[in-house]
């Protein structure tokens, strides 16, 4: 399982070093962002992949679980991690694999969308 993963960072991290000179500076489009990395786990609909669920991700297409959750919510798991060790939080996980300094709230308009589905 963290071989697959590990296999999609090496990827994703080619795709974005054809121009790292500027990287903090970049604008990100968090849709793109969340289809190549969260999309992983979370899957590309808000429903938990085979081994998203094997990590416990949510399923962002259970109203019960959008109504339980705040933005604010969402922003702090994004930035402090969750009590799921096996969940690595965002905005980290993209400074470390990417390079890229992301504002996580940019996330919270994705995660809301797949609530209505």
């Amino acid at each position: 399982m963290k071989k697959i993963i590990l296999g999609a960072f090496l990827v994703l991290s080619m795709a974005f070093a054809s121009d790292t000179s500027n990287c903090r500076a970049q604008e990100v489009d968090s849709n793109q962002l969340y289809g190549m990395l969260c999309a992983l786990c979370h899957g590309p609909n808000g429903q938990p992949t085979e081994q998203g669920v094997q990590f416990g991700s949510p399923d962002f297409t259970d109203p019960a679980w959008q109504a339980s959750k705040t933005d604010e919510e969402l922003v702090k798991s994004m930035i402090d991690g969750t009590d799921n060790q096996d969940y690595a939080p965002v905005k980290q996980f993209v400074m470390d694999m990417l390079g890229i300094d992301i504002d996580v709230a940019e996330f919270i308009p994705k995660v809301r969308s797949f609530g209505g589905q």
